[in-house]
Protein backbone atom coordinates (compact mmCIF):
# COMPACT_ATOMS: atom_id res chain seq x y z
CA UNK A 1 0.00 0.00 0.00
CA UNK A 2 1.49 3.27 -0.84
CA UNK A 3 1.63 6.53 1.64
CA UNK A 4 -1.20 8.06 2.21
CA UNK A 5 -2.88 11.68 3.21
CA UNK A 6 -6.45 12.05 4.51
CA UNK A 7 -8.37 14.69 2.16
CA UNK A 8 -11.43 14.76 3.57
CA UNK A 9 -12.27 15.00 7.24
CA UNK A 10 -15.00 11.94 7.21
CA UNK A 11 -17.91 11.37 9.01
CA UNK A 12 -18.49 9.25 12.11
CA UNK A 13 -21.41 6.74 13.45
CA UNK A 14 -22.04 6.07 17.08
CA UNK A 15 -23.73 2.66 17.58
CA UNK A 16 -24.73 1.78 21.35
CA UNK A 17 -24.40 -1.28 22.90
CA UNK A 18 -26.89 -3.32 23.83
CA UNK A 19 -26.86 -6.82 25.19
CA UNK A 20 -23.20 -6.97 25.02
CA UNK A 21 -22.44 -6.08 21.33
CA UNK A 22 -23.55 -3.37 19.25
CA UNK A 23 -26.76 -2.16 17.71
CA UNK A 24 -28.31 -0.51 14.85
CA UNK A 25 -31.75 -0.40 16.49
CA UNK A 26 -33.60 2.63 15.90
CA UNK A 27 -32.48 4.70 18.75
CA UNK A 28 -29.45 3.05 19.38
CA UNK A 29 -27.12 4.25 16.28
CA UNK A 30 -26.49 7.76 15.03
CA UNK A 31 -24.78 8.77 11.96
CA UNK A 32 -25.95 12.33 10.19
CA UNK A 33 -23.98 15.21 11.93
CA UNK A 34 -24.35 17.73 9.55
CA UNK A 35 -20.97 19.52 8.76
CA UNK A 36 -17.43 17.82 9.57
CA UNK A 37 -15.16 20.45 10.05
CA UNK A 38 -12.18 17.45 11.32
CA UNK A 39 -11.84 14.30 13.03
CA UNK A 40 -8.33 13.74 14.42
CA UNK A 41 -7.27 10.72 16.46
CA UNK A 42 -4.55 10.83 19.29
CA UNK A 43 -2.82 7.81 20.03
CA UNK A 44 -0.29 8.64 23.69
CA UNK A 45 1.98 6.03 24.82
CA UNK A 46 2.36 6.61 28.65
CA UNK A 47 5.83 5.53 30.25
CA UNK A 48 7.56 5.14 33.34
CA UNK A 49 11.14 6.09 33.81
CA UNK A 50 13.64 3.74 35.94
CA UNK A 51 16.79 5.61 36.86
CA UNK A 52 20.13 4.65 36.89
CA UNK A 53 22.24 6.19 39.43
CA UNK A 54 25.60 5.23 37.95
CA UNK A 55 23.69 7.23 34.67
CA UNK A 56 22.20 10.28 32.66
CA UNK A 57 20.14 8.18 31.31
CA UNK A 58 17.56 6.07 32.14
CA UNK A 59 17.94 2.25 32.99
CA UNK A 60 14.81 1.81 31.01
CA UNK A 61 11.18 3.24 29.89
CA UNK A 62 8.59 0.48 30.11
CA UNK A 63 5.12 1.23 28.69
CA UNK A 64 2.84 1.23 31.73
CA UNK A 65 -0.42 2.05 29.10
CA UNK A 66 -1.79 3.58 26.44
CA UNK A 67 -4.38 6.65 25.87
CA UNK A 68 -6.48 6.93 22.76
CA UNK A 69 -9.10 9.40 21.68
CA UNK A 70 -10.51 11.09 18.72
CA UNK A 71 -11.54 14.83 18.48
CA UNK A 72 -14.76 15.54 16.53
CA UNK A 73 -15.07 19.31 15.37
CA UNK A 74 -18.62 19.81 14.01
CA UNK A 75 -20.06 23.36 12.33
CA UNK A 76 -23.28 22.57 13.58
CA UNK A 77 -25.81 20.65 16.47
CA UNK A 78 -27.08 17.89 15.79
CA UNK A 79 -29.99 17.25 18.46
CA UNK A 80 -29.71 13.43 18.27
CA UNK A 81 -25.87 13.66 18.51
CA UNK A 82 -26.04 15.68 21.44
CA UNK A 83 -28.40 13.67 23.23
CA UNK A 84 -26.96 10.10 22.32
CA UNK A 85 -23.95 11.31 24.24
CA UNK A 86 -24.92 12.82 27.34
CA UNK A 87 -26.94 8.93 27.88
CA UNK A 88 -30.33 9.88 26.71
CA UNK A 89 -32.83 10.05 23.43
CA UNK A 90 -34.51 13.06 21.20
CA UNK A 91 -37.83 12.75 21.96
CA UNK A 92 -40.79 13.80 19.39
CA UNK A 93 -43.18 16.14 21.28
CA UNK A 94 -46.87 17.23 20.48
CA UNK A 95 -48.89 20.54 22.23
CA UNK A 96 -46.04 21.24 24.32
CA UNK A 97 -45.59 24.79 25.79
CA UNK A 98 -43.19 26.86 23.89
CA UNK A 99 -42.22 30.57 25.33
CA UNK A 100 -41.04 33.66 23.51
CA UNK A 101 -38.75 36.13 25.65
CA UNK A 102 -38.26 39.39 24.86
CA UNK A 103 -39.99 40.10 21.24
CA UNK A 104 -39.59 43.63 20.40
CA UNK A 105 -42.46 45.75 18.15
CA UNK A 106 -43.04 49.23 17.22
CA UNK A 107 -47.05 50.49 18.46
CA UNK A 108 -48.19 52.02 15.31
CA UNK A 109 -47.98 55.62 15.40
CA UNK A 110 -51.88 55.43 13.11
CA UNK A 111 -54.61 53.51 13.74
CA UNK A 112 -55.33 50.64 14.16
CA UNK A 113 -52.24 50.41 16.70
CA UNK A 114 -52.17 46.92 16.79
CA UNK A 115 -48.89 44.58 16.84
CA UNK A 116 -49.40 40.96 16.01
CA UNK A 117 -47.30 38.47 17.62
CA UNK A 118 -45.59 35.42 16.00
CA UNK A 119 -47.55 32.87 17.80
CA UNK A 120 -51.35 32.93 19.56
CA UNK A 121 -50.54 33.57 23.28
CA UNK A 122 -51.20 31.18 26.06
CA UNK A 123 -54.02 33.44 28.02
CA UNK A 124 -52.48 34.47 31.22
CA UNK A 125 -48.80 34.84 30.30
CA UNK A 126 -48.57 37.71 28.58
CA UNK A 127 -45.98 40.34 30.03
CA UNK A 128 -45.52 43.62 28.03
CA UNK A 129 -43.17 46.38 28.99
CA UNK A 130 -42.40 49.66 27.53
CA UNK A 131 -38.87 50.99 26.95
CA UNK A 132 -38.51 52.20 30.08
CA UNK A 133 -39.71 48.95 31.58
CA UNK A 134 -42.76 50.05 32.87
CA UNK A 135 -45.74 47.23 32.66
CA UNK A 136 -48.95 47.65 30.58
CA UNK A 137 -52.51 46.40 32.08
CA UNK A 138 -53.89 43.67 29.96
CA UNK A 139 -57.50 44.29 29.97
CA UNK A 140 -59.53 41.44 29.62
CA UNK A 141 -62.88 41.19 28.17
CA UNK A 142 -66.03 39.54 29.80
CA UNK A 143 -69.50 38.68 28.65
CA UNK A 144 -70.64 42.42 30.07
CA UNK A 145 -68.09 43.99 28.86
CA UNK A 146 -66.75 42.21 25.28
CA UNK A 147 -64.67 44.92 24.11
CA UNK A 148 -63.53 47.21 27.33
CA UNK A 149 -62.39 50.35 26.64
CA UNK A 150 -58.88 50.71 26.61
CA UNK A 151 -56.80 54.05 28.05
CA UNK A 152 -52.92 54.74 28.09
CA UNK A 153 -50.98 52.14 29.70
CA UNK A 154 -53.67 49.22 28.82
CA UNK A 155 -54.08 46.72 26.60
CA UNK A 156 -56.28 43.96 25.03
CA UNK A 157 -55.33 40.26 23.69
CA UNK A 158 -57.15 38.50 20.98
CA UNK A 159 -55.82 35.29 19.13
CA UNK A 160 -52.00 37.13 18.49
CA UNK A 161 -53.03 40.57 18.18
CA UNK A 162 -51.96 43.30 20.86
CA UNK A 163 -54.40 46.37 20.45
CA UNK A 164 -52.99 49.99 22.29
CA UNK A 165 -54.16 52.80 23.20
CA UNK A 166 -53.96 55.67 21.10
CA UNK A 167 -51.41 57.40 23.31
CA UNK A 168 -49.20 54.63 23.33
CA UNK A 169 -48.38 54.78 19.78
CA UNK A 170 -45.11 55.03 18.45
CA UNK A 171 -43.81 52.89 21.61
CA UNK A 172 -42.06 50.04 21.32
CA UNK A 173 -43.05 47.75 23.26
CA UNK A 174 -41.65 43.95 24.20
CA UNK A 175 -43.33 41.26 25.35
CA UNK A 176 -42.51 37.51 26.51
CA UNK A 177 -45.11 35.10 26.52
CA UNK A 178 -45.93 31.36 26.44
CA UNK A 179 -47.48 29.66 22.88
CA UNK A 180 -48.50 25.65 22.40
CA UNK A 181 -46.09 24.00 19.22
CA UNK A 182 -48.50 21.29 17.74
CA UNK A 183 -45.07 19.70 16.95
CA UNK A 184 -41.53 19.59 18.50
CA UNK A 185 -38.25 17.88 19.45
CA UNK A 186 -36.62 18.16 22.54
CA UNK A 187 -34.58 16.35 25.55
CA UNK A 188 -33.58 16.17 28.70
CA UNK A 189 -30.80 15.59 30.77
CA UNK A 190 -32.35 13.04 33.72
CA UNK A 191 -31.84 13.90 37.57
CA UNK A 192 -28.80 11.05 37.40
CA UNK A 193 -27.48 8.64 34.96
CA UNK A 194 -24.43 7.40 32.83
CA UNK A 195 -23.91 7.86 29.46
CA UNK A 196 -23.18 4.85 27.06
CA UNK A 197 -20.57 3.51 25.80
CA UNK A 198 -20.38 2.84 22.48
CA UNK A 199 -18.51 1.52 19.26
CA UNK A 200 -17.34 4.73 16.86
CA UNK A 201 -16.74 4.23 13.51
CA UNK A 202 -15.03 6.59 11.16
CA UNK A 203 -15.56 6.45 7.85
CA UNK A 204 -13.43 8.77 4.83
CA UNK A 205 -11.46 9.21 2.46
CA UNK A 206 -7.80 8.86 1.53
CA UNK A 207 -5.22 9.55 -1.29
CA UNK A 208 -2.04 8.18 -2.17
CA UNK A 209 0.85 9.78 -2.70
CA UNK A 210 1.10 9.20 -6.39
CA UNK A 211 -2.33 11.31 -5.98
CA UNK A 212 -3.95 9.23 -8.74
CA UNK A 213 -4.91 6.09 -6.30
CA UNK A 214 -8.12 6.78 -3.87
CA UNK A 215 -9.00 4.72 -0.75
CA UNK A 216 -11.55 4.00 1.35
CA UNK A 217 -10.58 4.57 5.05
CA UNK A 218 -12.44 3.29 8.07
CA UNK A 219 -11.20 4.15 11.94
CA UNK A 220 -12.93 1.88 14.65
CA UNK A 221 -12.91 2.29 18.01
CA UNK A 222 -14.20 -0.80 19.65
CA UNK A 223 -15.64 0.68 22.84
CA UNK A 224 -15.20 4.61 23.36
CA UNK A 225 -17.33 7.39 25.29
CA UNK A 226 -17.56 10.98 25.45
CA UNK A 227 -15.31 12.58 27.70
CA UNK A 228 -14.70 16.25 29.03
CA UNK A 229 -16.55 19.33 28.16
CA UNK A 230 -19.82 18.40 26.11
CA UNK A 231 -20.92 21.84 25.28
CA UNK A 232 -23.72 22.62 22.57
CA UNK A 233 -23.35 25.38 20.31
CA UNK A 234 -22.92 29.28 22.09
CA UNK A 235 -26.46 30.70 21.01
CA UNK A 236 -24.39 34.02 19.26
CA UNK A 237 -24.61 36.01 16.16
CA UNK A 238 -21.26 34.64 15.25
CA UNK A 239 -21.46 31.09 15.22
CA UNK A 240 -18.74 28.90 15.71
CA UNK A 241 -17.79 24.99 15.53
CA UNK A 242 -17.66 22.64 18.18
CA UNK A 243 -15.71 20.09 19.64
CA UNK A 244 -16.34 16.61 21.24
CA UNK A 245 -13.67 14.60 22.38
CA UNK A 246 -14.70 10.41 22.32
CA UNK A 247 -11.99 8.70 24.68
CA UNK A 248 -11.27 5.10 23.92
CA UNK A 249 -12.01 2.17 26.04
CA UNK A 250 -10.65 -1.18 27.10
CA UNK A 251 -11.86 -3.05 23.61
CA UNK A 252 -13.85 -6.53 24.49
CA UNK A 253 -11.20 -8.25 22.05
CA UNK A 254 -7.61 -7.62 21.47
CA UNK A 255 -8.29 -4.71 19.22
CA UNK A 256 -9.07 -1.04 20.61
CA UNK A 257 -8.67 0.61 17.46
CA UNK A 258 -8.71 -0.89 13.91
CA UNK A 259 -7.81 0.65 10.81
CA UNK A 260 -8.83 -0.11 7.30
CA UNK A 261 -7.83 1.25 4.38
CA UNK A 262 -9.07 -0.27 0.77
CA UNK A 263 -8.40 0.43 -2.74
CA UNK A 264 -11.59 1.93 -4.81
CA UNK A 265 -13.60 0.19 -7.19
CA UNK A 266 -11.99 0.63 -10.16
CA UNK A 267 -8.75 1.52 -9.16
CA UNK A 268 -5.69 -0.83 -10.39
CA UNK A 269 -4.10 -3.69 -8.10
Amino acid sequence: MQPIFFNKAGSLLLERYRCGKPSRAKGDAVFHHGAVVSITPNVTTNTQALPDGNSDWPAAQPVTGREGSIAVELSFMSPELYAFLMGTEVEKLTNTTMTMSDYEAIIPEKAPYEVKLLHEPVAGSVLIVDYEGTHFEIIKPTEEVPDPPLAKGKVTIKDNVVTFHEDDAGKAAYFAYDWLALEAVGFNFPKSGTPYAFRAIVSGEAMGDDEATAYDANIIIDRAKAVGTINPPPLSKTPAPQTITLQVLKPRGDKAVDFKFAKRNGECN
